[in-house]
């Protein structure tokens, strides 16, 4: 007897002991007796289509594609502003550095056709769900352990080149990146800002650096926004690590297919999913 789409998803919250469903991950199509998966970073229309042309039982996304997921998305940006006061930013900095982001991703929902992906799953009744905060957390915690574990003189480069280490990263075409500051930098304090949603920008990397962090960790950052944190921080010291995207997100979701197919669910892997992972 397989799994139902329910159960899957708490699979993928067991994994960092969360009792509910993050506003940016939803069932779109439920199903029950999962036994087969595919199981990618995006999965959309064409990629729903070939699961349902291939029999498998799931379609199974890490980012969300719409409904809820889509239009409560701002909801998971409350834990920007945990993450910067764990730090000591102040609470009033830190939703201003967050306010604009919060904005953007309201405007974007509400003008998304937040229907278009969940309605080609439903018209195939292919069971369809994504999860994103959880496997997010569980890699932030992955970061999180890196860093703690260096020496209290450890320098940027020293984290660069322990993070390299994680299957994932080790075995993506992305490297890991110093985008901000230098390798010769002491690593300092270091905020791992993942798991929030996504990143924050130039404004939370400023909040961050302006209330005595050191490194601060993204997975992925804009170009505009590296240019103005270089233009600000490059000669004090500071430092903006970025990971790589998709590698990064690979490591929670390699460990939600680890679990499920410890309770027997066989999961193929496309879309970014899989990379680093032992077979």
């Amino acid at each position: 007897m397989g799994l139902t789409t329910d159960e899957i998803m708490q699979i993928s919250l067991d994994l960092v002991d969360w009792d509910e469903t993050p506003a940016d991950s939803t069932v779109y199509v439920p199903g029950e007796d999962v036994e087969t998966a595919l199981v990618g970073i995006d999965l959309e229309s064409p990629e729903i289509q070939l699961a349902n042309d291939r029999d498998y039982d799931l379609a199974l996304a890490h980012h969300p594609t719409g409904m809820s997921a889509r239009l409560d998305f701002p909801a998971v940006l409350d834990t920007q502003v945990e993450f910067m006061t764990d730090h000591g930013v102040p609470e009033e900095v830190a939703e201003d550095a967050v306010a604009d982001l919060r904005s953007r991703m309201d405007h974007g929902g509400h003008s998304s056709n937040y229907r278009h992906d969940p309605s080609v799953a439903e018209l195939l009744d292919q069971p369809y769900l994504n999860t994103h905060l959880a496997p997010d957390e569980y890699g932030r915690r992955v970061f999180r352990e890196v860093a703690d574990g260096l020496a209290d003189d450890a320098t940027a480069g020293d984290f660069v080149d322990a993070l390299g280490e994680i299957p994932e990263l080790d075995a993506a075409e992305t490297d890991v990146r110093v985008r901000v500051g230098d390798r010769e930098n002491d690593l300092g304090e270091v905020a791992v800002h993942h798991a929030a949603g996504t990143n924050g920008g130039a404004s939370v990397a400023r909040a961050y650096f302006e209330h005595g962090v050191d490194t601060v960790l993204y997975i992925h950052v804009g170009a505009g926004d590296t240019a103005e944190l270089r233009e600000e921080f490059a000669d004090e010291g500071k430092t903006l690590v970025v990971t790589g995207h998709i590698a990064s997100d690979a490591i929670g979701m390699n460990a939600v297919i680890d679990a499920l197919e410890e309770r027997g669910v066989e999961c193929d892997t496309i879309s970014g999913c899989g990379i680093g992972r032992d077979e």
